[in-house]
């Protein structure tokens, strides 16, 4: 049986391989602010997608060099070229990534828009979304069955769905392609045409519920959650939706208009996951009727777009592996702020302290003809705050 600390299995295998070595998430440049046996990964600049892996490496049975840490080591990690070269993979997993020899490319590219997502949307908070260098990816935060663990799988579930059905529509996979149904499901009223090419969202959907779910206990509380909240992350991506119109027609004129569905950004996912953390209802399991149900009946019942938990959050403002937590010693913080990213609130009441910091940089630039610019270099005062 896979261990509850496994987000998805093979995903967060996937997702692990774009995490490019170890990452400073907020700290100062300072050795001694990081306790010895800590490793903190936060947002990489840009996740290196596993295809460039594929495409610029010697062979499956090479190493790939991956991102460099502070101290100055690199991470080495074997090329995948095909599913079974993914060890976490359960059986229908295994056969649906065997379906097309491009899918391992979409869910490992879905598995990190899920891992920046979440971490952009948190950058602010006490818990950041922070990765680790291992096969559960999140760390111990996925056991105790929190908000912030159904935020995780959410995010997860969209991010799949939301590569499958981009690359249905690109042409990248073979079962899949742009949406024909849509033109004899929706009318138009005569207001515009169908054309172009809409998004599959309902084959993206679909392989992402098939693939994301497949291992998922059925039975027992933790599972339950956990499908509930892979389905609130499809849904919110299947409802973040846009019609895009191009017009046709002589000297600019709009006498042909012509319309196709295509999925907002996935920052805009992203954030409604994250209102959705916010609201997130509090459920028990009903053991007769083995569902998940409002611990009272004062809470508004969940809807299958709300997102659910188990149990409270910790505070995460101490060190706590157990829990997933990496604390908030040495977090950057915004004094002036009386939000959650204030240093009142991130650093836990411990206080703060502050570095001062100069930057030079390039200002005043002139033109001048032909060719060049000529720039002047001012010093500006960087005031930054770090939590003690």
């Amino acid at each position: 049986m896979m261990s509850d600390s496994y987000l998805q299995p093979g995903l967060a295998y996937l997702a692990s391989r774009h995490i490019p070595g170890c990452i400073n998430h907020g700290w100062p440049w300072d050795k001694t602010m990081i306790a010895p046996g800590r490793r903190y990964l936060g947002v990489a600049s840009s996740y290196q997608p596993i295809v460039d892996e594929l495409n610029h490496g010697p062979g499956a049975g090479s190493v790939a060099v991956r991102g460099q840490g502070r101290g100055g080591s690199r991470t080495r990690q074997p090329l995948l070229s095909s599913c079974s070269d993914l060890p976490f993979l359960g059986p229908r997993q295994r056969e649906l990534c065997a379906l097309d020899k491009s899918l391992i490319h979409v869910i490992s590219e879905g598995a990190s828009m899920g891992i920046e997502e979440c971490q952009h949307q948190f950058q602010d908070r006490r818990w950041n979304c922070s990765t680790f260098n291992n096969t559960s990816v999140f760390g111990n935060i996925l056991n105790i069955q929190s908000r912030e663990t159904a935020y995780i799988y959410a995010i997860s579930s969209a991010g799949v769905m939301y590569a499958v059905t981009r690359a249905c529509a690109k042409g990248e996979l073979m079962k899949c392609g742009c949406d024909r149904r849509v033109r004899r499901r929706h009318t138009t009223d005569g207001t515009f045409e169908w054309g172009g090419c809409s998004d599959n969202i309902r084959y993206g959907s679909r392989f992402s519920k098939e693939f994301v779910d497949s291992n998922e206990l059925r039975y027992n509380a933790a599972g339950l959650m956990n499908l509930w909240n892979n389905g609130a992350g499809r849904k919110t991506a299947k409802g973040s939706v846009d019609v895009v119109c191009k017009c046709h027609g002589v000297s600019g004129s709009c006498s042909v208009k012509i319309c196709w569905r295509k999925l907002k950004p996935f920052r805009d996912i992203g954030g409604d996951l994250k209102t959705k953390f916010d609201g997130a209802s509090f459920v028990r399991l009903d053991k007769k009727r083995k569902r998940l149900k409002r611990v009272t009946g004062k809470q508004k019942r969940p809807t299958k777009t709300d997102l659910v938990y188990l149990r409270e959050s910790p505070d995460f403002c101490e060190y706590n592996p157990e829990i997933g937590s990496l604390g908030t010693r040495g977090r950057r913080c915004n004094k002036t702020s009386y939000g959650l990213d204030g240093c009142t609130l991130m650093c836990c009441g411990r206080g703060y302290y502050t570095l001062i910091q100069e930057e030079r940089d390039d200002c005043d630039c002139k033109f001048y003809w032909c060719c060049r610019v000529e720039c002047k270099r001012c010093t500006h005062v960087r005031e930054m705050n770090y939590c003690n």
